[in-house]
């Protein structure tokens, strides 16, 4: 694995599920992605449950943020988020259906880019209230796609996120 020039980089990562028991999975998988060589989870955002996009008859999905500090290049973080969804048991059949983990990254040490493989920051986080309120409890001011995550979060209307009481770590 290549590590990134110059040591540890901040990045964010996203954490949803919705089959089995979603909060359990969303802690197991911040304990199994703190793990990993490279990666060490700095902060986690409190749990939310948030009404699904996509596909009706969905139940319900967790959600929530975590701070890490990694040694990584984007692509090889994005490498070892999809181990550790592959760990459990994700499978990408359906678009925006039901999932046993989704992890993204969000935003990478500031930087902007889109390819074919990866695009960070994330290109519809700022439209999502389930990303932007657990974003928001972890660094409000932090910039993504040129305007502050409290900034963003404002300005949305209501989505059905609401919190669950539990936390990611």
């Amino acid at each position: 694995m290549q590590s990134a020039p110059g040591g540890v980089i901040p990045a964010y990562v996203a954490f949803g599920a919705n089959l089995g028991e979603p909060v359990e999975t969303l802690r197991a998988a911040a304990v199994a992605l703190g793990r990993r060589a490279g990666v060490e989870l700095v902060a986690g955002s409190p749990i939310y449950r948030t009404r699904p996009i996509g596909p009706p008859g969905q139940p319900d999905y967790a959600n929530a943020v975590a701070r890490v500090a990694t040694a990584h290049e984007p692509e090889v973080l994005l490498d070892v988020l999809h181990a550790v969804e592959a760990e459990f048991g994700r499978v990408r059949d359906v678009h925006w259906g039901p999932r046993t983990l989704d992890l993204d990254l969000i935003w990478y040490a500031g930087e902007e880019r889109a390819d074919e493989r990866l695009t960070v920051p994330h290109p519809r986080a700022h439209e999502r209230e389930f990303v932007l309120r657990p974003l928001a409890d972890l660094d409000p001011d932090l910039v993504l796609g040129g305007r502050r995550v409290r900034d963003w979060l404002a300005g949305l209307d209501p989505q059905g996120v609401e919190p669950t009481g539990a936390a990611l770590m």
